[in-house]
């Protein structure tokens, strides 16, 4: 997998034209599904995302599931890599999407097939989330369905799908979905991709702009080195709609609050794709149905305290209007052994002023500025100081937009 490229994708793109190609480019994505038809239609398609300064994932009628049936299967794959394979704007193969376990051996079969004859490209398959049912799953463990995937099929990129966002409640096994993907990541030493709800279809209620930041940003927080949307354009069955594209292709305000998200992430993906998880914490608790499987800070971690609301700090001792301020907290190490914390604000309707304290030798606090990627100081709040070292550890306070993030670095 490209290392130096953070995958920003997503499912049922637009009619294959130049202009829609240019328009994916402007929305901040960097890697096109291309589902484009012939040989000849998809090699058109990759030409344009070359001209954009796109890659592409090209789905082929000949790669398929249960293709190694098939006593030619190895020459299929061989076709396809000669076709597609030394193309600059390819990154990838589509392979399966929601696999079940029986066949994961035949899928091991088809990685292996690619990575030997294109080692630089990844085969691409996407996983169930947990709130599938057993007979989907294979098991009724879902991190045992995971642990079987990436033990039989070595693949080197970890995808799911995971959209929480119901008409009238949020699944609560959302939380535990990204911490069983993020330690078998971590385990298994592969990235891994969320892919997150932005069209409404079936129960899945419309993402306000706070939920989009929300799951852009949780999954952040947990380590991802790839996120894609379900879906760029909105299909036209069921009840699909208020896509970023609606069926006629025509841009929604979902598509511009997504173009936003896009660059930001554009913005901090130098910096991410350079860091290892070492922890994910929740203040002050860890979310229901996450037991087990997530941790409430408990100061173990560099993040020592963390307090927040509505009220802005005039003073360390100075108490906060707490109530409903929770946060979810990732800790990483970047190549040099330096810290970097992201914080995020798990309410998606208020604002919230966030003081923290870190164990930490390190005095200097910089955030990654989302317009452009530079580390600064981080910011007074009119006059009040937002960094104070001391003799074991630093302070530092800032403000918080409901569902956002800061990633933060600590040097010097």
């Amino acid at each position: 997998m490209q290392s130096d490229l953070f995958v920003i994708s997503y499912w049922d793109g637009p009619t294959a034209t130049r202009e829609r190609y240019a328009e994916v480019a402007e929305a901040g994505f960097t890697v096109a599904q291309v589902d484009a038809g012939t040989p000849g239609e998809t090699m058109q398609v990759l030409a344009w995302c070359a001209e954009f300064g796109l890659k592409a994932i090209v789905a082929d009628a000949r790669v398929y599931a249960g293709m190694t049936e098939d006593p030619a299967w190895e020459a299929a794959v061989e076709t396809v890599v000669a076709a597609y394979g030394d193309h600059p704007a390819l990154w990838g193969y589509f392979i399966k999407d929601e696999p079940h376990p029986r066949e994961f051996e035949g899928l091991a079969q088809i990685v292996r097939a690619f990575g030997e004859r294109d080692p630089e490209h990844v085969a691409y398959i996407n996983l169930f989330p947990n709130c599938c049912s057993p007979d989907q799953l294979g098991t009724v463990d879902y991190r045992g369905h995971v642990r079987a995937y990436l033990d039989t099929v070595r693949p080197t990129l970890l995808s799911y799908d995971n959209y929480s966002l119901m008409e009238t409640y949020d699944r609560p096994d959302y939380y535990t979905n990204l911490e069983i993907i993020r330690q078998e990541a971590l385990r298994a030493g592969v990235p891994f991709m969320n892919i997150v709800l932005a069209t409404p279809h079936w129960l899945y209620r419309d993402p306000t702009p706070e939920d989009m930041r929300w799951q852009v940003y949780t999954t952040l927080a947990h380590g991802a080195k790839a996120l894609a949307y379900w879906t760029y354009q909105t299909p036209d069955w069921e009840n699909s709609r208020n896509g970023p594209l609606t069926i006629h292709g025509k841009r929604t305000a979902k598509w511009y609050v997504i173009r936003d998200l896009n660059l930001e992430l554009q913005a901090l993906a130098p910096h991410l794709l350079t860091l290892r998880s070492t922890g994910v914490w929740y203040w002050p608790d860890a979310p229901k149905g996450t037991e087990g499987e997530t941790r409430r800070l408990c100061g173990e971690g560099l993040v020592a305290l963390i307090e927040g609301g509505q009220d802005r700090v005039r003073s360390i001792g100075e108490p906060l209007h707490t109530e409903g301020s929770r946060f979810l907290i990732g800790e990483f190490e970047d190549r040099e052994g330096l810290p970097w914390v992201m914080v995020v604000n798990l309410d998606r309707e208020r604002p919230s002023f966030v003081r923290m304290t870190l164990r930490t030798e390190h005095r200097t606090v910089s955030r990654v500025m989302r317009s452009t990627g530079e580390l600064r100081p981080v910011s007074e709040d009119r006059g009040v100081g937002p960094t104070r070292p001391y003799r074991d550890g630093v302070y530092t306070s800032f403000w918080l937009a409901p569902g956002d993030g800061r990633l933060m670095r600590f040097s010097g």
